[in-house]
């Protein structure tokens, strides 16, 4: 369905509403949110841009998306796209390997399948949205009459839902230790396929950036949690604690420690002055977000990131940040989110 009909239809809905309201003169102002429909781009593809490019129009105000295109399919700043892949690639699966073999060229498409496709829970109903690679500051856009920017839609890309919630192997079993679903394990139903046949049951695999194998947030909450209670339960033996007053402190460090995040944070500029930022949480565990210790998800659809805290603006930079890191401190969770639904004040 068209977003214009979308939003055509929630303004419908919105005065149909309002209509038992006593002064029934009340004006619904029409969304005009920048949507990316003016860019041209082929069904169930994806494009990356060679130069920073325009969007929007008088109505909706106009923007300037950065983009710098590495030459080797690898950019920073924004590419569009219009992809809906929800499952595991089934080329990467060893049970169901591809004619020929899998060659770098096939795994990269695989892969691009999943970082160029928004995540939703049902199939996406906004065709054309942005997918950002963020580093540095290059994922950011200008505007070109500094103005309020109202809101924006954010969503994760099928990668980086896919690796946080199952991590780069997906199976029926999962082994206690490395907090890793084993490639080797039990059969299971690639997720959101809709045949229920035990022949297309499989084991599934998605390499993280650079190859890597990622496991899923909440097993590296756990394995950080178990390191916490070790080594409270090793300091206080040292100390000459009794094992019961060891184990006890051990639970509670282990009770304390608080890990699992993946954090949107998105800063205004006037000029060269900064104007603020506002934190968006793509993914969290409980006890994170000490305003919402109950939060506890991947995004797995679109949401409203309100922006009117950043005033007015010229510029709005994107960052991501996580606690899932290497052991120098670098971030393992891919650097993507999907970005749509730019609205700005009139």
């Amino acid at each position: 369905m068209n977003k214009n009909i979308i939003i055509m239809l929630f303004a419908i809905c919105s005065i149909a509403l309002l209509s038992c309201e006593k002064d029934n003169k009340i004006l619904i102002p029409y969304p005009e949110d920048i949507t990316f429909e003016d860019q041209s781009l082929g069904t169930f593809t994806f494009n990356i841009p060679t130069a920073p490019f325009k969007s929007g129009n008088e109505k909706t105000g106009v923007v300037t998306l950065n983009v710098k295109n590495n030459g080797d399919g690898t950019f920073s700043g924004f590419a569009l796209s219009n992809k809906n892949w929800r499952s595991f690639p089934w080329s990467l699966s060893p049970d169901f390997p591809p004619a020929g073999g899998l060659t770098p060229a096939k795994i990269k498409s695989a892969v691009d399948s999943c970082i160029f496709s928004v995540y939703t829970t049902t199939t996406n109903q906004t065709n054309n949205f942005l997918v950002a690679s963020v580093k540095d500051e290059d994922a950011s856009f200008t505007l070109d009459k500094p103005t309020v920017v109202e809101h924006v839609l954010v969503a994760n890309t099928s990668y980086n839902y896919l690796l946080e919630t199952y991590g780069s192997v997906y199976s029926g079993t999962l082994d206690a230790n490395t907090q890793a679903y084993t490639i080797g394990g039990t059969k299971v139903k690639n997720i959101n396929i809709a045949n229920p046949a035990t022949t297309m049951y499989g084991r599934f695999t998605l390499p993280g950036p650079g190859g890597q194998n990622l496991i899923r947030l909440a097993g590296d909450e756990l394995l950080a949690k178990k390191a916490a209670g070790d080594a409270a339960y090793n300091a206080a033996i040292q100390q000459g604690k009794t094992q019961a007053e060891a184990q006890a402190a051990s639970t509670a460090a282990s009770a304390a420690l608080s890990k699992g995040f993946v954090k949107l944070t998105v800063k205004g500029y006037n000029g060269t002055t900064a104007t603020g930022s506002v934190d968006y949480w793509l993914a969290i565990r409980p006890n994170v977000d000490p305003a919402n210790p109950t939060f506890n998800y991947v995004a797995f659809n679109w949401s409203k990131v309100d922006l009117t805290a950043l005033g007015t603006v010229s510029r709005v930079v994107f960052s991501l940040s996580s606690s899932y890191t290497d052991g120098t401190g670098k971030m393992l969770i891919p650097p993507y989110f999907c970005l749509d639904g730019i609205r700005l004040r009139k």
